[in-house]
């Protein structure tokens, strides 16, 4: 079998990212190169229609011509560019396809919300650090979309895509970001999020145990203030801190709260949207994982071959 690695172009709403990677003799996934570029294309998805501005279409295209530029410096096996939450629900998306096409000369994947989440289940499923879990929830929160993915004995037994993401959050009941948080625009989040729940058949305390696994953007800040991706906290943790954020302006997330810059703004939207969602399904013991999408579509173009 061939190792030569696999590249994944991943267009969310909030980053543009380029994972590089392999599977190890060992037959585990592992890292070659990773990059970040952040581009904030979702911010149009709360109009009417949702659309992606022409600038930001500029912007994102930029963006993934150098990550893929650099991802053809090594001999990958293969390279996919594959577009999630912001792309698949804008009204132009083919003016960004197209865009992206003409700088790259790679079609554009658009994941329909189903093979996110399912895409990102397998991606979970390849980290050795989880591999004693077998029930648990599974929330994947990024700038336009949140999955959740609930496992029993190892089983898939709920998947859903939810317009969730902290920009779109953000973006629709946030009038002010550079402030704290109101109180109502928090009721109103943590209302949305279990309206949306119960919509979709998920009843309080639906957690097939009270692990949750927390995986994307927000996941991974929450995961650095704790020093590494071996280390958990407990629901109380995460809330205490949340209460926190939400108290400080956006200059004083970073001073005081240490949140990177360019997720100060949407940082009360996100831990929120996290809270609400880990109230709703009764979870309590919080693991991280740097393992999602990009490592799931790697372990099934691996397996393909």
């Amino acid at each position: 079998m061939s190792r030569r690695p696999v590249g994944i172009i991943d267009v969310g709403s909030n980053s543009i990212k380029l994972l590089i990677a392999e599977r190890s003799s060992k037959g585990l996934i592992s890292s070659v190169l990773f990059e970040v570029e952040e581009t904030r294309i979702g911010e149009g998805m709360t109009g009417l229609p949702p659309r992606i501005e022409s600038s930001a279409i500029e912007k994102g295209t930029q963006a993934i011509a150098r990550l893929h530029d650099l991802a053809k410096t090594h001999d990958l096996l293969s390279l996919r560019i594959v577009a999630t939450s912001a792309v698949r629900d804008a009204l132009n998306r083919e003016a960004f396809i197209e865009s992206v096409k003409d700088a790259t000369g790679l079609e554009l994947e658009t994941l329909s919300g189903d093979e996110e989440a399912r895409l990102i289940g397998k991606g979970l499923q390849c980290d050795p650090r989880l591999s004693h879990l077998s029930s648990y929830s599974l929330l994947d929160l990024g700038g336009g979309s949140m999955e959740c993915i609930l496992f029993k004995d190892g089983i898939v037994t709920s998947a859903n895509s939810f317009n969730l993401g902290a920009v779109r959050i953000a973006s629709k009941f946030i009038s002010d970001r550079y402030r704290a948080l109101a109180a109502s625009e928090a009721q109103a989040i943590r209302n949305h999020v279990a309206e949306l729940f119960t919509d979709a058949n998920i009843e309080a305390n639906a957690s097939p145990s009270t692990v949750a696994v927390l995986t994307g953007g927000t996941a991974s800040i929450l995961a650095a203030r704790q020093g590494d991706f071996q280390n958990r906290i407990s629901f109380a943790q995460l809330n205490a801190f949340r209460m926190e954020v939400c108290s400080f302006s956006e200059p004083e997330r970073v001073t005081q709260m240490k949140v990177p810059e360019s997720r100060a703004d949407i940082f009360p939207a996100a831990t929120t949207v996290l809270c609400a969602a880990l109230d709703h399904l009764g979870c309590n013991d919080l693991h991280f994982s740097p393992y999602n999408l990009r490592y799931g579509i790697v372990s099934e173009i691996i397996e393909q071959q």
